[in-house]
């Protein structure tokens, strides 16, 4: 911001500074002690030359806060309504002329439009159509990996081609601990680096970045983290995202570093298996060219989780609807015996003349039982106490004493006569 305003100072006529963490604070006070219409700084160290007296309230007309969604969303809430305060209160002093505020963002969330709204009343929303939408003049690529590969040779194979052809790269990581193995695994396949993130001093990442943007190109990739996605002004050919981003917000501005003011650019996404599901939907919406303000890991995986209750849902309900009419058809199809017997009993055929007329016999229903265990246990029983009495009638029958001594007279006797009968041998 400070260098478009000094670039354009000259024609419009006025003085600008820059005050911010990190750089040293006498030279920024001498800067102060000078006449100056623009200053432009972090909440932080505006505050430190406030309290210290290099700076007063009474002389600041215009409030422009940059970035307004990470000032709410990430920690400078606290440094901006401090800062703000005393503003709002010479406000409301009688013949003040108040001050105006703008803030600008390049993605605006529903909960922190939320609190802007609940910090600055009444303020007036102006939206560009291509708010929270894809750069128009920038390539898309997805390349989904399936774990087999190494992540860090894939790395490798996009980024040497473009290299070779002079483009400046940025490789962005979600952690610091991935940044560092991505900074050493360059560095050893002789690529060139330069870090932008958190455990960077302030001073040295100036000096970093003086490196990457030089003409000499001695250092053509700058390997950062999401630090590096907002508020700075670089010419960046190609984006390589080695770890794929959490949000679509954080995807819409690492994607912001390149092809700015109309220039081309290059955006090159690695897709683990873990990053599937948001990577199809950001790339359906950037083909669709959507609204991708909403996409986040958990969304996704909330509508998906919903998606699939609703189907199982529909499946039970289509089991219990299935299960029902089979039980009602055969409700239908089973006979009444009551009305069809006295239905059959009541038909009467023709006879012959003299012949009382016959009544037809109702047809008992057959009954077909499921064998069950309990059916088993009784035919057993019954078989047995068949068996009894089988055993029983033996046994009585054989107690009768004339029949069985009857028998046996009878028996001897026939053998007795087959005696006598038999001849004699001559």
């Amino acid at each position: 911001v400070f260098r478009v305003s000094k670039s354009v100072s000259h024609h419009a006529r006025f003085r600008s500074t820059m005050i911010s963490g990190g750089g040293r604070l006498r030279p920024q006070e001498d800067s102060l002690n000078v006449p100056v219409d623009m200053v432009v700084g972090t909440p932080g160290r505006v505050l430190q030359h406030i309290e210290e007296g290099n700076m007063v309230y009474g002389d600041i007309k215009y409030l422009v806060l940059d970035e307004a969604d990470t000032m709410f969303d990430r920690g400078f809430g606290p440094d901006i309504r401090k800062f703000l305060g005393p503003l709002k209160n010479r406000a409301m002093k009688p013949g003040d002329q108040g001050f105006q505020t703008v803030l600008v963002a390049a993605t605006m969330t529903k909960a922190v439009q939320k609190l802007v709204d609940e910090e600055f009343q009444g303020i007036v929303h102006l939206r560009t159509s291509t708010l929270h939408k894809k750069v128009a003049s920038a390539r898309h690529d997805f390349i989904k990996l399936s774990g087999s590969e190494n992540k860090l040779e894939a790395l490798l194979q996009v980024l040497e081609p473009s290299l070779a052809k002079g483009n400046r790269v940025m490789v962005f990581c979600n952690t610091l601990d991935s940044s560092r193995a991505v900074d050493h695994f360059l560095g050893e396949n002789q690529v060139f680096t330069v870090n932008y993130h958190g455990e960077v001093p302030a001073e040295q990442r100036v000096e970093n970045l003086k490196k990457f943007k030089s003409e000499e190109g001695d250092c053509p990739t700058l390997v950062c983290t999401d630090l590096a996605a907002r508020g700075l002004d670089l010419d960046v050919d190609h984006v390589i995202m080695f770890d794929f981003p959490l949000n679509s917000i954080d995807y819409l501005h690492r994607t912001g570093r390149t092809a700015r003011m109309g220039a081309k650019g290059k955006v090159t996404s690695l897709v683990a298996k873990k990053d599937l599901l948001l990577a199809t939907r950001i790339e359906e919406a950037i083909r669709k060219n959507e609204s991708l303000e909403s996409l986040s890991v958990d969304s996704v995986r909330r509508d998906v989780a919903k998606l699939r209750q609703n189907n199982q849902n529909e499946k039970s309900s289509n089991t219990v609807r299935a299960a029902d009419s089979k039980k009602n058809n055969a409700v239908l199809s089973k006979p009444k015996l009551g009305r069809k017997t006295a239905l059959v009993s009541v038909q009467k055929k023709p006879t012959k003349a003299g012949k009382s007329p016959a009544v037809a016999k109702p047809r008992k229903p057959v009954t077909v039982l499921k064998p069950s265990k309990t059916s088993a246990s009784s035919s057993r029983r019954e078989a047995s106490n068949g068996k009894k009495r089988a055993e029983t009638k033996k046994k009585s029958a054989t107690l009768k004493p004339r029949a069985s001594k009857l028998s046996v007279v009878g028996f001897r006797g026939r053998s007795a006569s087959a005696k006598k009968e038999e001849p004699r041998p001559n």
